[in-house]
């Protein structure tokens, strides 16, 4: 079964002469950084003049879809394990579109043996985002399922890709060393600035007026140390501090009993907040009630949670691995480790700084975003990757896909 919400789809005779495909495991909100920048960029490639962006997923169960504007959109329905996701009606969805190009955001699923068959019978390219899903510790996680799936499908989806895209040098040079000789394009993903003030988050309303938000948005899982991060602040917490920890996102099954019982077990429960997820106008809400933000994490593609607190104008504590260099060298955030004493020298040494110097922080960050991140100028640059990719050039695919990123040869 499938189903197409918001949007007529155009047909192959209008104005349109490029059309792209987005293909994405999930529209939920739920679905964390990839459906944001599937669901930003879509909207920024669709500001373009001839071109046109449809979106196929899979149809998820209770959850609200991430908004999409008047973006066309096909659900279909999946059976058995929702991670791998077998959705029969998927390439005939496919089929029934006559797209230019197809963009697979995501590894490990269905939508991998889909995509190369839909390319197969078309004859048309496809592209892949691994949205940091080869990296290491990505890799290291559920190990033996992943050999097994690299071996049965996902090695030939990658192999067979017109293109690979990283978002990030770190992500370029994790798909090679994962032995995959494709080639990969860099071009990162964007962030939509706030347009206007975000109203303060429920949570805001049970902190004293002169509290301090040190904010963690995003999945709370292993790979981000929220636990380290929660003893972290518990040992630097003194008595008559104003710094709160409020953690905003999902909590892992399995992660949570820990997370509950650091807090409980901690010194200053009372400073330390778990306040599940926020999606929409509530994640908006979380960044504007912040005064500074936190990602601890040992693995990231690009973290859009990080942009979208730069465009908020928050200072940022981040590990290497975050993948944004160019903020420590743009002085919008303080370089931590991941371990718990790596970040306790973070907090000691950020909680030490002047106020004018935390907000100096945050405006370099809001001038980071606005320059290197802006989604219109990445969208074009996406675009032109597309159309070389569509027409095929001569020359050499290697040094056209390199052309088409804006970068030097």
């Amino acid at each position: 079964m499938t189903a197409l919400h918001k949007g007529a789809c155009p047909s192959r005779n209008e104005a349109a002469l490029l059309r792209i495909g987005m293909l994405v495991g999930t529209v939920s909100v739920s679905g964390g950084g990839v459906i944001e920048a599937v669901s930003s960029l879509s909207r920024a490639l669709a500001r373009l003049p001839g071109l046109s962006v449809e979106i196929f997923s899979l149809l998820g169960e209770g959850n609200e879809t991430y908004p999409l504007n008047d973006i066309p959109m096909h659900l279909v329905e999946s059976r058995g394990p929702a991670s791998f996701g077998y959705a029969p009606g998927l390439l005939p969805a496919l089929r029934t579109r006559e797209l230019d190009v197809l963009h697979v955001h995501g590894l490990w699923m269905y939508l991998s043996v889909a995509a190369r068959k839909w390319a197969h019978e078309a004859g048309r390219p496809y592209l892949v985002s691994p949205h940091g899903m080869l990296d290491p510790w990505a890799l290291s996680s559920g190990a033996l399922k992943k050999r097994l799936a690299m071996r049965l499908y996902e090695a030939a989806h990658l192999q067979n890709a017109s293109c690979l895209h990283a978002l990030c040098a770190a992500e370029e040079e994790a798909i090679y060393k994962a032995g995959f000789d494709t080639p990969v394009i860099t071009i990162p993903n964007g962030v939509v600035p706030p347009s206007e003030p975000a109203p303060p988050a429920l949570w805001r309303a049970a902190l004293p007026p002169e509290a301090k938000v040190l904010l963690f948005l995003g999945r709370v899982t292993p790979k981000k140390r929220v636990l380290e991060l929660i003893r972290a602040f518990a040992r630097t917490w003194r008595p008559g501090s104003k710094w709160h920890l409020v953690i905003v996102g999902p909590v892992e099954a399995g992660y949570r009993e820990r997370i509950a019982e650091a807090v409980d077990g901690s010194s200053c429960r009372s400073h330390i907040h778990i306040t599940g997820p926020a999606y929409g106008n509530a994640r908006a809400s979380a960044y504007g009630s912040a005064d500074a933000f936190i990602l601890p994490s040992i693995s990231e593609g690009l973290p859009m949670a990080v942009l979208e607190a730069f465009t908020f104008g928050l200072p940022a504590l981040l590990t290497p691995a975050c993948n944004l260099p160019e903020s420590f060298a743009a002085g919008a955030a303080l370089q931590i480790a991941a371990d718990e004493d790596g970040i306790v020298w973070g907090l000691e040494r950020f909680f030490a700084i002047p106020e004018a110097e935390r907000m100096a922080m945050g405006r370099n960050g809001k001038r980071l975003a606005a320059e290197n991140f802006d989604w219109d100028v990445i969208a074009r640059r996406m675009a032109t990757l597309y159309g070389r990719l569509a027409s095929r050039q001569p020359g050499g695919l290697r040094r056209s896909l390199i052309a088409a990123a804006g970068l030097p040869a």
